[in-house]
């Protein structure tokens, strides 16, 4: 870190997330309830609202649910300046309650999915001490090539990288472009968020044995592997090899939809460590706790504004 730099920039996706009003089944008539979403969008929150000065590089579009997602975003603790309006619609994602679960459907063709690529990504990630980035936007068809400029430029600029990978399995033709373009970034992170689907969807071993397979031969990092309500396991890899490895249970909860939960689990982190907290077994119970805070509710974790330290960090 180059003195001056300070909080964590996330660069990523924001969408408009529906939810059945009473959070049963979708008939003729229901209402729905809206939220802002989007992985980035959601861990820059939950930074933010765990005292890290966190800002947000997204897109946002022109209709009018990207106007109410503007001012809401605007009236919250996190940093909107690089937050773009789009001339086109917002992305629209709808939860569906299930008798196993839930799903969700997504509307982002022709939408603004995505954020704008800086034209100078080095002075972008200049002030801030970490980029964090989404394996959303990975896909070529969003902005692939942008990530990867950014990474490197952080790297190059002394600003640290952190990725989450969120695999989706709808976003590639294949396993290996999916392990191909995680490649070309992770080798810049120093922190790394890896859910077992997510190691599934690039078809390897969903363990930390998988996310080494992903990571160049020599490589350095912090990498948190979560599954769900089972243990998270979290590693330092040290040229390579893992140097230290702690599980930490996630905390019983009542889960009401998994939505955000890997999202509020990196947030947390990242506030952590701005806070100065080191201790591997302590980041991810902080993690954890944030995780199971997030399922908790239908519809994200609103923690804009809420006092979590007490129950955090």
């Amino acid at each position: 870190m180059s003195d001056g730099q300070r909080g964590v920039l996330a660069v990523g996706d924001a969408t408009i997330d529906l939810y059945p009003a009473d959070g049963s089944s979708i008939t003729p008539g229901s209402r729905f309830a809206w939220h802002v979403g989007g992985t980035a969008t959601n861990a820059a929150r939950w930074a933010a609202s765990l005292g890290c000065e966190a800002g947000l590089v997204t897109n946002l579009g022109s209709d009018v649910m990207g106007e109410l997602a503007a001012r809401h975003l605007a009236d919250g603790p996190v940093d909107t300046t690089h937050v773009t309006r789009v001339d086109a619609p917002s992305p629209l994602t709808l939860y569906v309650p299930t008798e196993d679960g839930d799903r969700w459907n997504a509307w982002v063709a022709g939408s603004c999915y995505g954020f704008t690529p800086p034209a100078d990504p080095a002075s972008l990630v200049a002030p801030y001490e970490r980029v964090h980035l989404e394996g959303v936007t990975l896909p070529p068809a969003v902005n692939q090539t942008a990530v990867r400029r950014l990474a490197e430029a952080a790297a190059e600029r002394g600003t640290r990288v952190s990725v989450d990978l969120n695999g989706r399995a709808n976003q590639w033709d294949t396993p290996d472009a999916y392990r191909q373009a995680l490649r070309d970034v992770l080798g810049r992170c120093d922190l790394i968020f890896a859910g077992t689907d997510d190691l599934a969807v690039a078809d390897v071993d969903r363990t930390p044995a998988g996310v080494l397979e992903l990571l160049p031969s020599d490589h350095s990092a912090t990498v948190f592997v979560t599954d769900g309500p089972e243990e998270t396991t979290a590693l330092t890899v040290a040229d390579g090899a893992i140097a230290e490895r702690v599980t930490a249970t996630p905390p019983s909860t009542t889960v009401a939809t998994t939505a955000g939960a890997g999202d509020a689990f990196a947030g947390a982190v990242l506030a952590a460590l701005d806070d100065g907290v080191s201790d591997l077994e302590e980041l991810a119970a902080i993690g954890n706790a944030a995780g199971a805070a997030a399922v908790a509710t239908i519809g994200p974790f609103d923690a804009d504004g809420a006092d979590l330290t007490g129950g955090l960090f």
